[in-house]
């Protein structure tokens, strides 16, 4: 990843659980436990929308929470934007040791994620309750 890639991902921490609305894409945050940091993503992930997903995961990850989750499970859709969104996130979260966890039920997610091959660089799980269990059971679990 270049040093631009890495600047993508510099941004100032969440101050705020509910912390953006446009007309297809939502984003909520939470802390389940005090080293994770959530985002619910609501939505359709597309060229439009791509640079808002990136701002606020630059802000999830900003947080300092060593384990971040992505609730995708009420995406509507996920274009090649997106992806690249989610590469890059893998990515930083490699570069700077952190976990990073999909939370994928919806068949668009799952199916981009499988067409493109890119499946195997992402660990996904169904649920929160898999995405916070115990690292030697709930990191085995995916998609």
């Amino acid at each position: 990843m270049s040093r631009n890639d890495d600047d993508r991902f510099a941004a100032p921490p969440l101050d705020r659980s509910v912390l953006e609305v446009t007309d297809v894409l939502r984003f909520s945050v939470c802390r389940p436990r005090r080293n994770t940091a959530m985002m619910l993503v609501d939505g359709e992930i597309d060229l439009r929308t791509a640079p808002t997903f990136r701002d606020q995961l630059c802000r999830l990850f900003g947080g300092g929470a060593v384990t971040v989750v992505i609730d995708l499970s009420p995406v509507t859709f996920l274009g090649a934007a997106g992806l690249r969104v989610l590469v890059d996130a893998q990515a930083q979260a490699e570069k700077s040791r952190r976990r990073l966890i999909l939370i994928t039920t919806a068949r668009c997610v799952d199916r981009a994620l499988e067409v493109t091959g890119l499946a195997p660089s992402f660990h996904r799980v169904r649920s929160l309750d898999a995405a916070l269990a115990d690292t030697a059971v709930g990191y085995e679990e995916t998609a």
